[in-house]
This record gives C-alpha cells, sequence and structure tokens, in this order.
C-alpha cells in the first residue's frame, strides 16, 4: 500500500484522539487485508486501575487481530498525542509475538512516514 494511501487514513485516525479528554496520549491501530482492504480501527483500551502498570489495558492491535485473526495482512500503529502530534510507538511484545504466529505485519507510522504531523493536523 503507499504513502499516500495510508496517509489519507491518518486524520480519520487523529479525530478518534480528539474526542478523549483527559489523556495524554491515544494509540490508534487500522488493519488491512492482504488485498489492501480496510478491515477495522481500533484504539488502546483504559487500563484497569487497579492494575500494576502501563500496558495493561487492551492494545489497539490486539483487539484488532482478535477481531479479524488471519484476514489481516498488516497493522499500522499511531501514538498520538494532546497536539495531534504524533509521537515514537513500537509494539509491545506479547503484540509482537501474536502478530508473528498470524503473520502479521505491524508497521509503525512514525518510522514509515516523513513529517507525519502535516497529516494529523489537517
Amino acid at each position: 500500500m503507499s504513502p499516500k494511501t495510508i496517509c489519507s487514513f491518518i486524520p480519520r485516525m487523529a479525530n478518534k484522539v480528539k474526542t478523549d479528554r483527559g489523556v495524554t496520549y491515544r494509540i490508534v491501530a487500522i488493519a488491512f487485508s492482504k488485498k489492501n482492504n480496510f478491515l477495522g480501527l481500533a484504539m488502546n483500551g483504559f487500563r484497569d486501575f487497579m492494575s500494576d502498570g502501563k500496558g495493561k489495558g487492551m492494545h489497539a492491535e490486539m483487539k484488532l487481530m482478535k477481531q479479524f485473526g488471519k484476514q489481516i495482512d498488516r497493522i499500522y500503529i499511531l501514538r498520538v498525542g494532546n497536539a495531534l502530534d504524533a509521537l515514537p510507538i513500537h509494539p509491545c511484545d506479547n503484540c509482537s509475538k501474536v502478530a508473528n504466529k498470524l503473520g502479521i505485519k505491524i508497521i509503525c507510522l512514525h518510522e514509515e512516514i516523513e513529517d507525519l504531523n502535516k497529516y494529523i493536523k489537517k
């Protein structure tokens, strides 16, 4: 899939973040099939406040893998701050293991697209 096509989805991903107040950032993931069909978009779930640390909520990429499984060819992940700026993000070890098992490639948008912020702030 071309970077231009992916960039057309970035404002849609960022708009999910705008609606959440009181968080410093949100992580959004978008899944595509082998035929480049859009499958779904998900955001990280909130952590259980009784848990002890980061990464305890349902990750966006894991939500997509649970929903679509082997239909997915690749997942693009994006971390967007309150100021609607792209922040670095990498999948956790657990999400990476599940993706590898299913044959899914997880792509970090901040590494793939130069000047990512210009697409977010449209």
